[in-house]
């Protein structure tokens, strides 16, 4: 098959540029896609709008296998979506919809609580009086509501008193004037749930829940923030299957679902959760465009799945995109 591969490429180590892919991510997906067996045009899709239709009608693939985020913007992960769309060209991934919609962290609480999904308190605020009534239980956490990778989450954004929150709250409206969230913080172990649509019928795509592994610090909140996250997993090991009991890993695994389907991902994604110190599962976001660097948890639960690794993922997100175009 012959695919474009559309991406945006990280050029340097900055916040801006967090969500962007690696040049080793980039040249680990385009070795998988050649091993098997497809023709594959790399299209770095940051240019013109102009520039990247010139490139994929010259280029007329089969499929787009996508990764790429137009810049800045609540609507950043759909923009691209929605012009493969307009051009007729298939492509791997969420419809512009749903990722419109996950980005939205507020709205994606508001449609999984509505379906029975436990999630932390939270309030979304445009500007500081909307944080007037605030009767959410302290520690909290602050931070964008329209950003992924955690940008603009760092150790000082967990807050456990009023004034400090009110100072970390406008610090965050002055930069993420869309919005903000300030949700009760969860004091416990990160764990995640990948999925592949093409991947155990019997689960619905549902792969084995990962966690996440903080090397010992004396820092009294452990998250994953910015900092850490543009250093890849250096820092943090991604464990799966993740520790959790009978009961906790059918949570999760049945949440996920429920989120999958409310939320209309398709192919791949990732949900993120914590369980705190009682056991207790909460779901904190859902990532339609979810992390395919070297050593995802996508990697390794789709192992346990009975993929080959970075190729076994790449050839079922593919077929899937294959499958959902057939039928149409």
């Amino acid at each position: 098959m012959r695919i474009a591969f559309t991406y945006s490429l990280k050029t340097a180590t900055t916040e801006d540029q967090a969500e962007y892919d690696t040049p080793e991510t980039v040249g680990m997906i385009e070795a998988a896609l050649h091993r098997l067996g497809h023709e594959v045009i790399l299209i770095e899709a940051s240019g013109t709008v102009a520039a990247l239709v010139a490139e994929l009608e010259r280029a007329r693939p089969d499929l787009i296998f996508n990764t790429a985020e137009a810049g800045h913007g609540r609507a950043r992960e759909a923009f691209y979506p929605s012009l493969f769309q307009r051009l007729g060209i298939p492509y791997t991934g969420s419809d512009a919809y749903a990722c419109t919609v996950t980005l939205d962290k507020h709205l994606t609480k508001l449609l999984v609580a509505q379906h029975g999904v436990r999630v932390p308190g939270w309030i979304f605020a445009r500007k500081m009086s909307d944080l007037a009534v605030c009767d959410l239980r302290f520690p909290l956490i602050v931070k964008p509501n329209f950003e992924g990778s955690s940008m603009g989450i760092t150790a000082d954004s967990v807050v456990e008193d009023r004034a400090t929150l009110e100072l970390r709250a406008a610090e965050a409206l002055e930069r993420f004037r869309d919005g903000i969230l300030v949700e009760e913080y969860i004091t416990g172990r990160d764990v995640v749930v990948p999925y592949l649509e093409m991947i155990s019928p019997e689960t619905g795509g549902i792969l084995e829940p990962a966690e996440y592994v903080y090397p010992e610090s004396d820092r009294r909140f452990a998250i994953f923030e910015l900092e850490m996250k543009m250093r890849g997993f250096e820092d943090v090991k991604v464990r799966s299957p993740a520790q959790l009991e009978p009961a906790q890993r059918a949570e999760a695994m049945n949440a996920s679902r429920t989120c999958v389907e409310v939320l209309g991902v398709r192919d791949l994604g990732r949900m993120d959760y914590r369980i705190d110190e009682s056991g207790t599962l909460y779901f904190l976001e859902m990532n339609a465009l979810p992390s395919l660097e070297p050593g995802a948890s996508i990697y390794l639960s789709g192992q346990l799945a009975g993929l080959d690794g970075v190729e076994g993922v790449m050839e079922v997100v593919i077929a899937s995109a294959e499958r959902r175009y057939r039928a149409h």
